[in-house]
């Protein structure tokens, strides 16, 4: 990898909303090493908990290892984002097999997403509905894109954006981690630029807090990102709160060289 030239700053939250009686969210982050993972699970006796746990410890313990190991410096962005996939697919194996064990945990499984910063670059991965965002400047871009039945809509043409956040359609996943025993991941590269915020968070964010009020929220942010990141929390909330709330926030800075 080339010469980390970005300094990272994460901060993280998650809550239970005010509809659920547990969080079945899970995040995870190593700011030395520029990492962010979080995780929505699903499934009843709580096993959507324990999905989401393992997704996230195992995509963290991995990325970690990759991020700080030996062969860190040499190896080529391509290859990072392969070892991302192959680590969410690994995970996603764990997870099926931890269901298929156990007659309480069958059907469990997991949304993901999970960012490393390295260089001048993000590599993520995702599965399911939770999301990457980009604040650049003073404007936020969705780098991902959701594997739902809405998203599908939107993309055939029967809901626009903002129609589909207004319809009574049922909130269904169309792909998650630990449901099957193959799972497609979707990888992204993109180009980080100084001041840029990157944004990860679960459904209990997106559903009940708009993007233009998040991309406010983000614009009027202070210093503190964690105080920015519970600012997100309580706009969920606020809202109604139907859902566990998750939120990663990631700031990069330019060091000079």
């Amino acid at each position: 990898m080339s010469e980390e030239i970005f300094k990272v700053i994460i901060a993280g939250c998650t809550d239970t909303g005010l509809r659920r009686n547990h969080n079945e969210d899970h995040i995870g982050f190593n700011q030395d090493l520029g990492i962010a993972v979080l995780a929505d699970g699903m499934g009843g006796h709580q096993a959507g908990e324990i999905a989401s746990h393992m997704a996230v410890e195992s995509v963290l313990e991995n990325l970690q290892s990759v991020a700080d190991g030996e062969n860190s410096r040499s190896i080529t962005g391509s290859q990072l984002l392969e070892y991302v996939s192959n680590t969410i697919s690994y995970s996603n194996s764990k997870i099926f097999q931890a269901a298929e064990a156990l007659d309480e945990h069958k059907g469990m499984g997991t949304t993901l997403v999970a960012a490393i910063v390295q260089g001048s670059q993000i590599y993520a991965g995702h599965v399911g509905d939770s999301r990457l965002y980009l604040f650049r400047d003073t404007s936020l871009k969705r780098i991902t894109k959701d594997h739902s039945l809405v998203q599908d809509l939107v993309d055939r043409g029967f809901y626009t954006e903002e129609e589909a956040r207004m319809a009574s359609v049922g909130h269904i996943v169309t792909r998650a981690l630990g449901t099957k025993a193959e799972v497609e991941v979707d990888t992204i590269q993109h180009d980080l630029a100084d001041g840029d915020l990157l944004l990860l968070c679960s459904d209990g964010l997106s559903d009940m807090v708009a993007d233009w009020l998040i991309e406010e929220t983000l614009r009027e942010r202070g210093a503190e990102l964690a105080k920015t990141a519970s600012k997100l929390i309580e706009l969920a909330n606020r809202n109604g709160g139907k859902d566990n709330i998750s939120v990663i926030l990631v700031q990069v800075q330019e060091v000079s060289t």
